[in-house]
């Protein structure tokens, strides 16, 4: 079985709420990417990470691949999720409680 059929969506609300805050525009890397803009949690679900404002972020497909090859927990995620949530407080004009526990 291919890993897309075992992928759970996300709450499809929660990311057009992002996008209506944010636009489309790469959280990482700042590429306006359009309807290309992809989903991605802060922290995973695998992680325990949910489907939340909080916990959201829009990412390109190439910013998101590249996050991927790290796990939670490791001082790289831990670097390029900064840079995530410095961009999205930018970007939306708020600020956004999220923590690394």
């Amino acid at each position: 079985m291919s890993r897309k059929k075992n992928k759970r969506n996300v709450d499809r609300s929660v990311k057009y709420a992002m996008i209506c805050l944010a636009g489309t525009r790469c959280m990482y890397c700042g590429k306006e990417v359009g309807s290309e803009i992809t989903w991605h949690h802060l922290k995973p679900r695998y992680a325990g990470g949910k489907d939340t404002l909080e916990n959201a972020s829009l990412l390109c497909s190439n910013c998101h691949c590249h996050i991927h090859k790290f796990q939670w927990g490791t001082d790289v995620y831990r670097q390029l999720t900064e840079k995530i949530l410095q961009n999205r407080e930018e970007f939306t004009g708020r600020e956004w409680e999220f923590s690394f526990d």
